[in-house]
């Protein structure tokens, strides 16, 4: 039997489970981005080894810079990317596309593993950000790209 047969429906069947698992952060980051399309903004589909819709634009700029967290230059909410317009490297899109799969994985839990797991990291006096075992992860796939 050809692997191919195989392997190609088993990757829509996981991509499809993994969108639905992961929409109700999609929806959210949907909401998020509707600001930065409407006003100057532009939209793309980016393929790999999952999908994410990536918003870029002048409100993104700003919301972004104004984080709670500090700057960053993208997030990723579910399958949706929000990224600043000049901070966007491949590197920086392969992080988040990282983040991306995590959502699909973990479904709506993500955002209380990733606080629970930066909460862990600061328990034991660790920084919350760059010992977050999924920032981890995203930062061992920019290394494989």
């Amino acid at each position: 039997m050809n692997k191919r047969l195989v392997q190609r429906p088993l990757f829509w069947l996981g991509t499809t489970l993994g969108v639905l698992w992961a929409s109700p952060l999609t929806t959210f980051g949907l909401l998020l981005a509707a600001p930065v399309i409407l006003y100057r903004g532009n939209v793309q589909v980016v393929r790999g080894s999952t999908f994410a819709i990536l918003a870029r634009g002048p409100f993104a700029d700003a919301m972004l810079s104004r984080h709670p967290f500090g700057v960053m230059n993208a997030m990723a909410l579910g399958h949706v990317v929000i990224a600043m317009h000049d901070g966007l490297s491949s590197r920086v899109l392969v992080h988040e596309l990282a983040h991306v799969r995590q959502a699909a994985w973990w479904g709506p839990v993500f955002p209380f593993a990733y606080l629970a797991s930066s909460a862990w990291a600061a328990i034991r006096g660790k920084d919350a950000y760059w010992h977050n075992r999924f920032e981890i992860a995203a930062r061992k796939a920019e290394k494989h790209s």
